[in-house]
């Protein structure tokens, strides 16, 4: 007869992202992630593997989250400015929310472990290529739709938003107020418009 699990994986997991981006990977003890997911060291090796797998896992699911949440609205043929804008608006208001310990599990990634590991770095590039290519297919629909400049690259462009979105990351963990995050995003958007 099959165990049945004391506890919801889909639960620990989000839990143990929101704690690898607010620590990094180095800064986060399994003791740590036990203490956060309530879940024991057995039931967290029996489901996940160890703690560079946790980490792996979490890393899909941080990049699945904000690609359901926030992404998918730029494949439609409606797509404008409006809606990349949101985009921005949604992920500053989580970089600028109260809670101190938030953190972009990306942005500690790049800067902990990429340098040195090419796997970490890859599962990078593949998530920060299909923000690209998304941004790109949105900047392409409002583009047909006329509101962004018809002499834009919007593979360029789409590549600019994303290390647009990076470096709002930075820049908001190294304490910029909101209104320095909102300007930045408004000149990069302004310079695409048509």
């Amino acid at each position: 007869m099959a165990r049945t699990r004391a506890f919801d994986p889909d639960v620990a997991l989000g839990k143990v992202v929101d704690l690898f981006a607010a620590r990094g990977y180095a800064e986060t003890s399994m003791e740590d992630i036990v203490q956060a997911t309530g879940v024991s060291r057995y039931g967290l090796y029996g489901t996940f593997g160890n703690k560079r797998e946790l980490f792996e896992k979490a890393l899909d699911t941080f990049a699945e989250r904000m690609g359901k949440r926030s992404f998918l609205r730029l494949l439609d043929e409606d797509a404008s400015m409006a809606s990349i804008r949101r985009i921005f608006t949604e992920r500053i208001d989580e970089m600028c929310c109260k809670d101190a310990e938030r953190g972009c599990l990306f942005i500690h990634t790049s800067m902990e472990l990429a340098p040195g590991n090419e796997d970490i770095r890859d599962v990078l590039q593949k998530f920060m290529g299909r923000m690209a290519k998304t941004f790109s297919i949105g900047l392409g629909n409002a583009q047909r739709n006329g509101d962004v400049r018809a002499d834009l690259d919007v593979r360029a462009a789409g590549d600019l938003l994303t290390s647009t979105m990076f470096g709002l990351a930075v820049l908001a963990r190294a304490g910029f107020r909101r209104d320095a995050l909102e300007a930045i995003v408004d000149q990069t958007l302004a310079s695409m418009a048509a």
